[in-house]
């Protein structure tokens, strides 16, 4: 989600700037003239053009005859303009002139889009009225890297062991937060909640500066790149970056690479505030008010413009050039897992069965960014462990924290603006199997301005002490099996007696099917060694009889060879259930 709520955004300072005309009274004959009036000329300029990563400039500004309450100042990446990719750092500047400080590392009094300043350069813009309309700039300021200190590391933590050549994958997607920095000692309460959920693999939106300094904390492998870092209990044994928004890791489960991508995708263009009634920062050619955060005269349930809005934002280029990385690490043998904070809910969650929940206002929409993914056959971990987006919402944005006023937290005061927007992916492979997927963090969410406590089935592990993100987390267990993750071996079955001639033989059966997934805790639902039936496929052993004519005997032999062949086919049929084809 976008960084700040708009309530303290829009904050206006309690009085304008007056400028007046000084007037000279002539002495003799008490004659007053007026002054002659001079166009103000608005200024933009820094203190310094160069400085190092711990240091701060000053930047001052006249805004000439362009005084307004929301002029604002931004600092952009070089060669970046207003009105496209959002700033890094902006604050409103009032007053017709005047002066303000900042630095990569003194931000106080800015409202900060990236959670780290890192070296390069940089553009400062004088920008009108809350909009994009440059009043002066840009100015350049290039920031230099300072040697830091190494943080004092932990042990390395080992990788988890393989049993019988299963090895257990634990992923996490937690939104940091402006890394860690809303609460006290952040980074040390985010390095516990990450221990505590035992997660192998976590994805860090909005990580800040503090990717290294977890990482330690953890004794864990990491990379820092984009707005996500990744980081990890198994070696990482190759990094890059996808597209702008995605950061990648190769790691090593105990033999099986797996390339892990962590990304957090565009938060403007934000549609789904749209039904809703509220804008969503919607910049383009459309009605007045979308490109604000504020109240609409009306919820929007036009699902066309809806979705042409969405498409608006980089979320679904960016997630194509995932998939089509991860597509080629599959290609070449490798497992694939995807998640992060996509800013944009999923198709699978807006169906006609919560049409009129969540302020849907009857809309029913395949939201397009998650829609690549699910169209290229990735799993959603969560949704595929609970088919039911009624009973199981799963809800991440927006929450209950018990350390902030709602009203801090929540963008739309007068709706429900709940949504499942964090995700774990998986792409199908016999040598990966989904065990669990919980959430992690409140048990409340928000709800028209206020908190409300559990009303779902959802399953939410809390943990003690200060919540440290305006999200909730979601953990995702997997099985990651070198042989492939075959059902558990069942039992050798008893030896049939031989058929009595005498006593008819039982009607066939139907063969077990392969059809669409089961209700949680059904046969078929993905609980694989968890599943209690008698058989693989989760019927009776009359499902495996040896059937006939009544009055034929059956030899031992036969018997046995039949009964193998049905354990196979269920055995066949079981895995088939659980590799979840793609979507149309």
């Amino acid at each position: 989600m976008p960084l700040v709520p708009p309530r303290r955004r829009r904050r206006l300072l309690s009085a304008l700037a007056l400028a007046a005309v000084a007037a000279v009274a002539a002495l003799a004959g008490g004659v007053l003239t007026p002054a002659a009036a001079v166009a103000a000329e608005p200024a933009l300029a820094v203190s310094a053009t160069t400085i190092e990563a711990d240091a701060t400039v000053t930047i001052t500004f006249d805004a000439g005859d362009d005084v307004s309450a929301t002029n604002w100042i931004g600092i952009y990446r070089d060669g970046e303009t207003p009105g496209g990719p959002a700033s890094l750092d902006w604050r409103y500047v009032p007053d017709a002139t005047g002066a303000v400080e900042w630095g990569p590392t003194a931000r106080d009094g800015w409202t900060t889009s990236s959670g780290a300043i890192d070296a390069g350069d940089y553009d400062v813009y004088l920008l009108h009225d809350d909009g994009y309309e440059v009043i002066a700039g840009p100015v350049d300021l290039a920031i230099e890297p300072t040697e830091a200190p190494e943080p004092e590391p932990s042990p390395s933590t080992s990788p988890k062991p393989a049993v019988d050549g299963v090895s257990e994958l634990s992923v996490l997607t937690f939104n940091l937060w402006h890394g860690g920095t809303q609460i006290d000692d952040g980074t040390a309460r985010i390095a516990e909640i990450i221990a505590e959920s035992d997660a192998d693999v976590v994805f860090t939106p909005e990580k800040g500066a503090i990717t290294d300094e977890l990482a330690a904390l953890l004794g864990f492998d990491y990379v820092d790149a984009t707005d996500t870092g990744v980081i990890s209990r198994y070696p990482i044994v190759e990094t890059a970056t996808v597209g702008t928004d995605w950061t990648k890791a190769v790691i090593d489960v105990n033999g099986t690479e797996t390339a892990v991508y962590g990304g957090h995708l565009e938060y403007r263009w934000y549609a789904n505030y749209l039904p809703r009634g509220y804008g969503g920062e919607i910049h383009g050619d459309y009605p007045d008010g979308w490109d604000t955060w504020d109240q609409l005269d009306a919820p929007v349930t036009d699902v066309d413009l809806i979705l042409q809005a969405s498409n608006d934002s980089d979320r679904p280029e960016e997630t194509a050039l995932v998939v089509a990385d991860a597509a080629a690490e599959r290609a070449a043998g490798r497992l694939a897992v995807i998640g992060g904070d996509f800013n944009e809910p999923s198709g699978e969650d807006w169906t006609t069965a919560t049409a009129d929940m969540f302020d849907h206002n009857g809309t029913v929409i395949a939201w397009p960014a998650l829609q690549v993914l699910l169209d290229a056959g990735f799993i959603d971990s969560y949704r595929e462990k609970y088919p039911d987006p009624v009973t199981h919402p799963g809800i991440t944005w927006s929450i209950e924290n018990p350390a902030f006023d709602p009203l801090e937290l929540t963008w739309t005061p007068e709706a429900d603006e709940r949504d499942r927007i964090d995700f774990v992916f998986f792409g199908p492979d016999e040598r990966i199997a989904l065990q669990d997927s919980v959430i992690v963090g409140p048990q409340g969410t928000i709800v028209d301005g206020e908190v409300v406590g559990p009303d779902s089935e959802d399953p939410i592990v809390t943990p003690a002490g200060v919540w440290p993100s305006d999200h909730k987390a979601v953990l995702s267990t997997f099985s990651v099996c070198a042989a492939g993750c075959a059902a558990a071996p069942q039992p050798a079955p008893s030896p049939e007696p031989t058929p009595d001639p005498t006593v008819p033989a039982p009607a066939p059966t139907d063969p077990p099917t392969g059809g669409g997934p089961a209700a949680p805790g059904d046969p078929g639902d993905g609980s694989g060694v968890d599943d209690e039936s008698p058989t693989p496929d989760g019927g009776s052993s009359d499902d495996l009889a040896v059937t006939g004519a009544q009055n034929v005997v059956v030899g031992w032999g036969i018997a046995l060879a039949l009964l193998l062949a049905g354990i196979a086919a269920a055995i066949v049929a079981r895995v088939r259930s659980h590799r979840r084809a793609p979507r149309d």
